[in-house]
């Protein structure tokens, strides 16, 4: 695993379920000890050792002024494959073996990727976990069918796009049908992603909501000393008119056509 994961309160929780992990870490890990971290006075291609319990950690320097850390419970030993100029531990080696489908996924995860900066780490997590999980689903749908979107470069994307739209859709249809009053360029949005809406409707609802947000004024004809505000307007003459003023008009069906 890459260093998202590894740690060592895993491996020892992992370690008792008799599964072993190699690793990447951190640098800002705090089990790392002082002597592993990067330092110029280490020489190039020097490794540095330590043990407990189960645990092996190496400190690795692949370039000058710089240091690769990894936690192994596999290792248990300071092997060095000293026929070789860079003299690489074999915890390394076992690692760059293994690591091609931990490099595989993080670099499809990187191409479409929800992560964002945030200083909350439960959404590092939940973003990681939408990219992981969005990854896989694009893995085993591929696997059934070969042939999707016809082999082309862009077919991770646009499942995404697909996937998106399909989670959504049972929310936006839920807003639709139980909502009266929607905005009218969430409707359009929601027009975009293939949900139509009756735009007579629409517009009657946004005629209905701009009218509810018109300033209340004084009904002219009440005396000043009232001070009778009023939020409906005379279909004649426009002019606001109180409760006490206003007359309902009612009418049926055949008369009113």
């Amino acid at each position: 695993m890459d260093n998202f994961f590894t740690s060592v309160p895993l491996a020892e929780k992992l370690l008792k379920n008799n599964l072993t992990i190699v690793g990447t870490l951190r640098q800002n890990k705090p089990d790392i000890p002082s002597i592993m971290k990067p330092s110029k006075s280490r020489e190039l291609h020097s490794s540095e050792f330590g043990f407990h319990g189960n645990m092996t950690m190496v400190s690795y320097v692949q370039k000058k002024g710089k240091a690769v850390v990894l936690l192994s419970t596999m290792h248990d030993d300071k092997a060095v494959d000293n026929s070789s100029q860079k003299k690489k531990p074999e915890v390394i080696q076992y690692y760059n073996k293994m690591k091609g489908g931990v490099d595989t996924m993080d670099q499809m995860v990187s191409n479409y990727t929800c992560l964002r900066r945030t200083r909350r780490w439960p959404m590092v997590l939940w973003y990681n976990m939408l990219d992981v999980a969005t990854l896989n689903a694009y893995t085993n749908f591929s696997a059934q069918h070969p042939d999707y979107m016809g082999g082309a470069s862009n077919a991770q994307r646009l499942f995404i796009k697909e996937l998106g739209k399909e989670l959504v859709m049972p929310h936006m249809k839920r807003l639709m049908e139980g909502t009266t009053k929607i905005q009218k360029h969430i409707i359009e949005t929601m027009g975009r992603c293939g949900l139509k809406k009756d735009m007579a409707t629409t517009q009657l609802q946004e005629d209905i909501r701009q009218e509810g947000q018109r300033k209340r004024k004084r009904y002219a004809i009440c005396p000043v000393s009232k001070d009778r505000k009023a939020s409906s307007w005379c279909s004649q003459c426009t002019r606001p008119v109180c409760k006490e003023h206003k007359k309902l008009v009612i009418i049926c069906e055949a008369c009113k056509n």
